[in-house]
């Protein structure tokens, strides 16, 4: 079935069909005779407006009718005739798993002090986070638990981009191993009940997705492995990478004050081209790829080391741009987080939590202007 999520415009189909809160129907959860009705009250779905695509109304306030019939014995609901792959992978509506992630997210977001604000829209309608976490950072946290559309606006690359064009680092966290795209992602255990994702008490280790970055001068020990192919050593400077342990709440907690930061595109040896690291770890890399000896991007040298651990070399000049314009906002976001904790605190002096905001007397903390009330829990675990 193609865009199983969907909003039902009439009131009397909505009331049999299984959805959630937002009125968003799952139509693979309808029954034969169900469907039958929807689809013949939808032959001229343009003149008719009665399924619109949900997937294209949450993500960007776009409102797309679709079609509905029959392909050799199959349901297709479609943004065209004739669709031969989905718009928009299959995705369950809001599963209770994801419910569970957010909820757990938008806790620790609380007791941090970083005012979570669930399925929070950006200023320009074209992203949506399902928590949005604020401190020095913006950090659009999404779980992701069906595979990235290929291409389009709905592949991992454009919502990253569209997330940073608004000043939101994008994080995402999966628990399937079938979820890949070319951007930093968090993994841990899947198959977890929401009471164990939601228990404070519970440890969500790392299984992929964060590494911890070494600056090394090449000798003939690490030569067979130079990315100059030099096997008795090149005597540069170059950067591997090393599996980091870990648990998802730390980096919840540290991400909004740029305590960990997501590389992409990295020229690191045993790493992935996309992760996140620590910030001591980013600031070294940082120094390290804007040296005259680090191999620059889609150079020669980069495509050999690529090849020999069993990438392609080379992007095409659209992706090559893509990739440039996310290694030139995470560097943007890394020299904002390495400031802000200098500089003096903005002018204010009142509680600025909640809505309506709370307004009252308040000292600065690194997630904002907080009182006595309102005050991150971590401070009071401190003093």
């Amino acid at each position: 079935m193609l865009n199983n999520q969907i909003i039902i415009t009439d009131a009397g189909l909505r009331a049999y069909a299984h959805r959630n809160d937002r009125g968003i129907v799952d139509a693979a959860g309808l029954t034969s005779s169900e469907w039958e009705e929807l689809r013949g009250r939808n032959a001229n779905s343009t003149k008719i407006r009665l399924v619109q695509c949900a997937k294209c109304w949450e993500l960007y306030r776009d409102v797309q009718w679709l079609k509905t019939y029959n392909l050799r014995g199959t349901r297709v609901i479609s943004h065209q005739p004739g669709e031969s792959r989905p718009d928009h992978a299959y995705e369950a509506v809001e599963a209770p798993e994801h419910r569970a992630w957010n909820e757990r997210v938008f806790v620790i977001g609380g007791k941090e002090g970083f005012n979570p604000r669930k399925e929070a829209w950006a200023p320009d309608m074209k992203t949506r986070a399902d928590v949005l976490l604020t401190g020095t950072l913006t950090i659009a946290y999404e779980h992701q638990h069906s595979p990235f559309s290929s291409t389009g606006r709905y592949s991992a690359p454009e919502r990253t981009r569209l997330a940073a064009a608004v000043g939101r680092t994008a994080m995402w966290h999966s628990t399937s191993d079938k979820v890949r795209g070319q951007v930093p992602i968090l993994r841990t255990d899947g198959g977890l009940p929401p009471r164990v994702i939601l228990n404070p008490n519970y440890r969500h280790e790392f299984r992929g997705g964060i590494y911890r970055i070494e600056i090394y001068t090449c000798t003939v020990r690490e030569g067979h492995e130079c990315p100059s192919g030099k096997f008795s050593g090149c005597g540069k400077p170059h950067a591997r990478g090393q599996v980091t342990a870990g648990q998802l709440d730390d980096v919840l907690r540290g991400a909004p004050i740029g305590a960990y930061m997501p590389v992409a595109d990295a020229q690191v040896l045993r790493a992935p081209r996309f992760f996140w690291t620590d910030a001591a770890s980013y600031g070294q890399y940082l120094a390290y790829i804007s040296s005259p000896a680090a191999p620059q991007p889609g150079g020669p040298t980069v495509r050999a080391a690529w090849t020999r651990r069993g990438h392609r070399g080379g992007h095409s000049r659209a992706k090559e741009a893509a990739l440039e314009a996310m290694r030139a906002q995470a560097v943007e976001l890394s020299v904002q987080a390495q400031r802000a904790p200098s500089p003096s605190p903005p002018a204010s002096g009142v509680c600025d939590t909640g809505r309506p905001r709370c307004g009252a007397p308040a000292r600065f903390y690194p997630a904002g202007w907080r009182c006595d009330d309102h005050r991150p829990t971590s401070f009071w675990r401190s003093n």
